[in-house]
């Protein structure tokens, strides 16, 4: 609230909104808020969501490839579903670039479908499996 009011853009019926939307909601003080947030004035830019995308998957696939040993190059499925920030290039190939998954790898971008469309990822993340035996698949709800 402190920097929706130092940086002036909202009426005071608006900011009365916030903050109600924030009473309600029930977040607590360890919340997290994207960095771009944080600056005064904030800097909602495609380049500061595309950072924060890549520290969050980026940071979740690596725990995952760690924690289960699987080789990124033994995915064969790769299916990402983001309903609000969807850039070219895509997420998904964000991440078959930044591991280096193999040529063939069927991959698929969901987007700007609400977020009922991590069933419809799933879905389609099982679908593939009966196609394509003996992979795994990776799905990537953001």
């Amino acid at each position: 609230m402190n920097n929706s009011r130092l940086i002036e853009h909202f009426t005071d019926s608006s900011l009365e909104f916030q903050r109600k939307i924030l009473i309600r909601s029930g977040l607590g003080k360890e919340t997290y808020l994207p960095e771009s947030i944080h600056c005064i004035p904030p800097r909602p830019t495609m380049a500061a969501a595309r950072e924060e995308a890549e520290q969050v998957i980026f940071g979740a696939l690596d725990n995952l490839f760690e924690n289960t040993k699987i080789n990124p190059r033994e995915i064969g499925v790769l299916v990402v579903n983001c309903s609000l920030f969807n850039p070219t290039p895509s997420l998904s190939a964000m991440i078959v670039n930044k591991y280096k998954l193999r040529g063939n790898v069927k991959s698929f971008n969901l987007g700007g479908m609400g977020c009922s469309a991590g069933v419809i990822a799933i879905d389609l993340a099982s679908d593939m499996l009966q196609i394509l035996r003996n992979t795994f698949a990776l799905v990537v709800i953001y």
